[in-house]
């Protein structure tokens, strides 16, 4: 993975209690793909859904919910 962009501020990320977030995952073909992961942060929450695909680009916070 080459990039991980991060648009939410770090208020997101204050609360450490477990979110939904919605993470939109590119690929190197430029194939996109839409995760779902449950994590404590958004950088996290990047990171899992980028280890469910192969040769990813990069990934974005599409979407963040609180449990």
């Amino acid at each position: 993975m080459t990039y991980v962009s991060n648009f939410f501020s770090s208020s997101l990320n204050s609360n450490r209690k477990l979110k939904f977030y919605t993470i939109e995952v590119v690929t190197f073909e430029g194939e996109s793909y839409i995760s779902e992961v449950e994590a404590r942060s958004s950088e996290e929450a990047q990171e899992l859904a980028a280890s469910e695909y192969d040769n990813v680009d990069y990934t974005m916070v599409q979407g963040c919910f609180a449990i």
